[in-house]
């Protein structure tokens, strides 16, 4: 069903990583299974470029540790390197924004989750006809139970999250790299969930720390969420920061 060594091959080009056989023959018995769940299982062999898709999907979403081969080397000051050549597939282990107050993004947070789910006015924003502190009034019932990307507009008053320099940790499953916007890369965000997964090209490095410096050029966003980490919310991590900063007082 998977051919194993054309698979691994391919992915090695396309990411320069090296899949663990172990991880990768799960990975096709449940491609299998699913294909077989979906009645396609005996239509015609699936080719090369179709299986290494089918096998990314996957890759997406596991932790990087049990798919994946180390590639970042350590050297004598145990600072973690980049491979020369090729971007590498790395994984976001944590994202954060150092130009803005925690507190200030866990307001932010939360009002864009008072949006979302509810519909209430964030409070920076201008009342609409009909909207009393936030709360619409019977004038406006109707469009109160409309959800919010319904409203003509819905991208002005969305609730932003500040933004001003991320700050990333990157694993490759053994080792980690940290990383720091010199400019800002459109495809970051402080919401990107933990686990994603994204490809790093050599850059800046900053001595004697060995932090990477990430352009929009260095570094693209392929997605995925693991499942073991999809418990560590922006939210929750900015209340665990906060709790500990507290803490420490």
């Amino acid at each position: 069903m998977i051919d194993r060594r054309g698979v691994t091959a391919d992915i090695r080009r396309k990411y320069n990583v090296a899949l663990r056989p172990q991880w990768l023959d799960k990975c096709a018995d449940h491609i299998k299974a699913e294909l077989e769940r979906q009645n396609t299982a005996a239509s015609q062999p699936l080719h090369l470029e179709a299986q290494t898709r089918l096998v990314i999907e996957q890759l997406l979403h596991s932790d990087i540790s049990e798919s994946c081969f180390p590639t970042l080397t350590v050297d004598n000051n145990q600072v973690s390197k980049l491979p020369d050549g090729a971007g590498v597939l790395l994984q976001i282990q944590e994202i954060m924004d150092v130009g803005t107050s925690k507190h200030a993004m866990w307001e932010a947070i939360r009002e864009k989750e008072d949006f979302e789910q509810r519909g209430i006015r964030p409070s920076y924003l201008p009342a609409l006809e009909g909207e009393d502190n936030g709360v619409f009034t019977a004038n406006t019932q109707a469009t109160a139970t409309q959800p919010p990307e319904a409203s003509e507009d819905q991208g002005e008053r969305k609730p932003k999250i500040p933004r001003s320099m991320l700050k990333l940790v990157l694993s490759d499953g053994c080792s980690r790299i940290h990383a720091i916007e010199q400019t800002p890369v459109p495809q970051l965000n402080v919401e990107l969930p933990i686990g994603t997964k994204v490809i790093v090209q050599s850059g800046k490095i900053l001595q004697p720390t060995g932090i990477l410096c990430l352009d929009a050029q260095s570094i693209q966003v392929l997605g995925g969420t693991p499942a073991q980490y999809q418990q560590f919310t922006l939210r929750s991590r900015l209340e665990n920061a906060l709790r500990s900063e507290r803490a420490a007082r």
